[in-house]
């Protein structure tokens, strides 16, 4: 039997990895890069958007302000950013409602899989 191990943070030792392989600038919600924790080809980003007042910042296009979420579906490993930009190429790919949002990526992950089926 597969036990689900909780969910973790990103720790300090693997940050400068785990932040190259998102800051790459991937347009899509599945991350190609392994995972730096566990090698695993599992990396995931979501975003949140929580207005629609669209600003540029370096030369980038944004929506609105939002939150963000990182993480690797295998190990559970994940970071979670409350405060931030929704770039302008995201289109939620499956739906989560606002109230089941949390600090982890947990509700995130959920829907992901209920849309892979």
């Amino acid at each position: 039997m597969n036990e689900q191990t909780s969910w973790k943070e990103a720790d300090a030792e693997l940050y400068a990895a785990w932040r190259s392989i998102f800051n790459a600038g991937w347009t899509s919600p599945d991350v190609p890069d392994p995972c730096p924790v566990c090698g695993s080809r599992t990396l995931h980003q979501w975003y949140a958007q929580d207005d629609s007042h669209a600003t540029v910042l370096r030369g980038v296009r944004y929506k609105g302000r939002g939150r963000l979420w990182e993480w690797c579906s295998r190990c559970r490993t994940f970071e979670h950013y409350r405060d931030g930009f929704v770039p302008e190429w995201w289109v939620e790919p499956y739906s989560v409602e606002a109230g089941f949002l949390r600090y982890d990526p947990d509700p995130i992950e959920a829907a992901r899989k209920a849309a892979e089926l």
